[in-house]
């Protein structure tokens, strides 16, 4: 036989090959994606439409390398598939470029899945100060439900960059401290007045009930009120009292700032 048809024959087999090679990854690509979604659903949301256009556009990559090797493998068209091969590679770049900050997001997500640094139903609080409740976890982004019913939305990747003060994973107990500027000649019943007000509010947390088998830990005081500041005119005192939740935290606070205010009126206890 001619050693032509020996050379058409092997272009012809390899042509198939990489075919096969070509539809074989293309659907292992996209088994391993589907498990991949069902394996995290519990903790990140994944959006239907963006999940498929990820597995299509897997599938065309595997494919436009396919087809330039095919191009490459028939005589005459070498020259083609170099230019295409040159054209992948600067399109690839410019890909890269454009979508580096959407594959670092994906990232970061996959990370928060597989670290667990918040969960979703987890209280957590922002470097700038922002806080709320974890309400999803996309592939791109981390919503946060605030006390105000206002979402924020933060990209995965920035708030994976900075710390964040999780109050669920750990301990939900906040220590509240409120600071009072009182007129008095008696101090010292202010200062109880302030610590009744405290133990009686229906969120208050008694932290000294928490074991610790070491002489050497601190007591935790549940209630404490000390002097902060004093003047010839009025005296400041800070008090310190404990909540079971950081979700009640705040409602707390202002709970007891309206009753510190009325009961010190009704004693006589100018603010």
């Amino acid at each position: 036989m001619p050693k032509g048809f020996f050379l058409d024959f092997f272009h012809s087999v390899s042509i198939i090959v990489i075919l096969i090679v070509a539809l074989a990854l293309s659907q292992l690509a996209r088994k391993a994606l589907n498990r991949y979604a069902r394996a995290t659903s519990r903790n990140i949301r994944i959006n239907a439409t963006t999940f498929s256009f990820l597995k299509n556009a897997i599938s065309f990559v595997i494919f436009a390398v396919a087809i330039i090797l095919v191009i490459h493998l028939i005589p005459g068209l070498e020259k083609l598939a170099t230019t295409l091969w040159a054209s992948a590679g600067i399109l690839s770049v410019v890909i890269g470029l454009a979508t580096q900050q959407t594959f670092g997001n994906i990232v970061s997500g996959i990370f928060i899945v597989i670290y667990k640094p918040f969960r979703i139903g987890d209280a957590i609080q922002l470097p700038n100060g922002q806080n709320g409740i974890v309400e999803d976890i996309t592939l791109q982004f981390t919503v946060i439900n605030n006390a105000e019913n206002r979402h924020i939305i933060v990209p995965n990747s920035v708030i994976t960059r900075d710390y964040v003060i999780n109050s669920t994973i750990i301990d939900d107990k906040v220590c509240n401290q409120i600071d009072v500027k009182i007129v008095t000649k008696d101090i010292d019943r202010a200062m109880a007045l302030l610590k009744e007000i405290a133990v009686s509010h229906s969120d208050f947390y008694d932290a000294s009930i928490v074991a610790v088998n070491d002489d050497t830990f601190p007591k935790i005081t549940p209630v404490l009120v000390q002097v902060i500041d004093l003047s010839d005119s009025w005296i400041t005192l800070r008090l310190s009292v404990w909540c079971k939740s950081s979700s009640k935290a705040f409602a707390m606070k202002s709970d007891l700032l309206l009753a510190i205010k009325k009961r010190f009126e009704a004693e006589g206890i100018k603010i």
